[in-house]
């Protein structure tokens, strides 16, 4: 079964990029999910680097707000505390430190993901 994407339907060669020699601009044409096209120019070497650099654009774009990171970080470690500390049981700490741990590791995974050259 083929998930439905977005798609580039239409690219066009508007010309030489006026302050970066080497590079020209391009304009694509993008059928969205819901059957409505938008035009977006990008920036490239050719037009599949030109491709390339939108689709990844628009990838480190879709990024989780950090508010949102640290939020879950506290809540992972301050709510199994705060039960361990009532229950007298430190399962709870080791707990929180061990989902701290794995959240910190896949954190670090998803950060080199998006910031590879």
């Amino acid at each position: 079964m083929k998930k439905d994407r977005r798609k580039a339907i239409n690219a066009k060669l508007i010309g030489e990029s006026k302050t970066s020699p080497g590079y020209f601009k391009y304009q694509f044409t993008i059928l969205e999910l819901d059957g409505t096209t938008n035009v977006m120019p990008a920036y490239g070497k050719d037009m599949e680097d030109a491709l390339e650099r939108l689709v990844w654009v628009e990838r480190t774009e879709k990024r989780p707000f950090n508010v949102v990171v640290i939020s879950a970080l506290v809540t992972i470690i301050i709510v199994p505390t705060i039960i361990g500390a009532l229950t007298n049981n430190p399962f709870w700490v080791l707990s929180a430190l061990g989902l701290a741990t794995l959240y910190g590791v896949v954190m670090v995974r998803v950060d080199k993901y998006f910031n590879k050259k």
